[in-house]
């Protein structure tokens, strides 16, 4: 079932349904980083509107995202590289001890 929740971002108080607890720490967890990445961006450019603050929040959030993905396709692709390499090794070895 879904629980309302409220939470606040620049100032502005938002209602939003969390499907679970986790869910809801998830939203809590989030809004509280905004919060804090806007305010940093605060101390930086005071002169910013706040529309100017939450478009480099976005922006800045975006790039780690799409960084994180490029890095774990990356690893994917290592993984997968070594599981050939292994599989191969494993069947040198069987092939060698018959």
């Amino acid at each position: 079932m879904d629980q309302k929740i409220k939470i606040k971002i620049a100032g502005r108080e938002y209602e939003l349904k969390s499907k679970s607890p986790e869910s809801e720490e998830l939203i809590r967890k989030s809004a509280a980083e905004v919060n804090k990445k806007i305010s940093a961006y605060q101390d930086k450019f005071p002169q910013r509107n706040i529309l100017d603050l939450l478009s480099f929040v976005a922006l800045n959030e975006t790039m780690d995202r799409l960084g994180t993905r490029k890095e774990l396709e990356k690893a994917l692709s290592e993984a997968s590289s070594l599981k050939a390499d292994l599989e191969g090794y494993l069947e040198n070895i069987a092939r060698d001890s018959r």
